[in-house]
């Protein structure tokens, strides 16, 4: 079972509204007219016209952070995003690599890294900078640890779902009970047999977020894979009271009624399994 689409999980379902650029632009530059040269204010500046698609305006920026210190791990990663904006990946990569051989504990030049290396093809060396990354960041981004399981699944090499595996579970214990890392790691689970604790991992959804029609054909879903067709059944059963608890508003629609139809066929094909065993 592949993992990538999982990373759309993590992706909000309503995307809030950011501050306007522009306002935030204008309180940077009304610091800077005050202090021209902090650094800090200019680096805030220069991700934002990076982020906002605006590399020409981010170019003299930068360029003056160089000035003021050519040394330093974020001006020089911010010159590498630069040239990479700019169309110029080679030279991006190999500023990001000068960079790592400068500051090799730079997490977010590792990430970056591990970006570059992704578009070019490297698979294997894209996980290896990634891995750094989770390593040695303080708070990944979840899309992070996500993404760094997924290719290890596709790549599938001996122990990478071992270590998928791993990674999300390390994800888990540092951001806190994300479904998203918890929905990644069953199929793993699944892939390597280890079904009581993909079943735990359903169990701690639950308290979490409350029952639900759908963690309950998620848990049928493992049973049924480790042969326990009569837990399969039971599983049904309690989605199917999940939807019978609905509002009855909501159980006249056409949509409703497919679903329950689903869930029960599957009930009794599970208990015909269990009665066959």
């Amino acid at each position: 079972m592949k993992i990538s689409f999982l990373l759309a999980l993590l992706i909000p379902a309503a995307l809030h509204a950011h501050p306007d650029p522009s306002h935030t632009l204008a309180e940077l530059d009304a610091h800077l007219i005050e202090t021209p040269d902090d650094q800090e204010t200019l680096r805030r500046k220069a991700e934002l016209l990076l982020d906002t698609g605006n590399p020409a305006a981010a170019s003299p920026v930068i360029g003056r952070l160089l000035v003021l210190d050519a040394r330093h791990a974020d001006n020089l990663l911010l010159d590498a995003r630069l040239a990479y904006a700019k169309g110029a990946k080679d030279e991006s990569k190999a500023k990001a690599r000068s960079l790592l051989n400068l500051k090799p504990e730079h997490a977010e030049a590792w990430n970056f890294l591990s970006r570059l290396e992704e578009e070019g093809g490297h698979r294997d060396a894209a996980i290896a900078a990634k891995r750094r990354y989770l390593g040695l960041t303080t708070k990944p981004g979840p899309s992070d640890v996500l993404t760094c399981a997924a290719w290890l699944n596709e790549r599938h090499g001996p122990g990478d779902d071992e270590s998928a595996l791993a990674i999300l579970d390390a994800g888990l214990a540092r951001l806190g009970c994300l479904s998203g890392l918890h929905y990644a790691a069953i199929p793993l689970e699944l892939e390597l047999g280890l079904h009581d604790s993909a079943l735990r991992r359903i169990d701690v959804l639950v308290a979490r977020y409350r029952p639900s029609v759908d963690l309950a054909m998620r848990r049928a879903q493992i049973l049924e894979h480790a042969r326990r067709y009569k837990e399969a059944a039971e599983a049904c059963d309690s989605a199917i009271a999940l939807l019978d608890a609905l509002p009855s508003a909501r159980k006249r629609n056409a949509a409703y009624q497919e679903v329950l139809a689903d869930i029960s066929k599957r009930k009794a094909d599970n208990l015909l399994k269990a009665g066959g065993n």
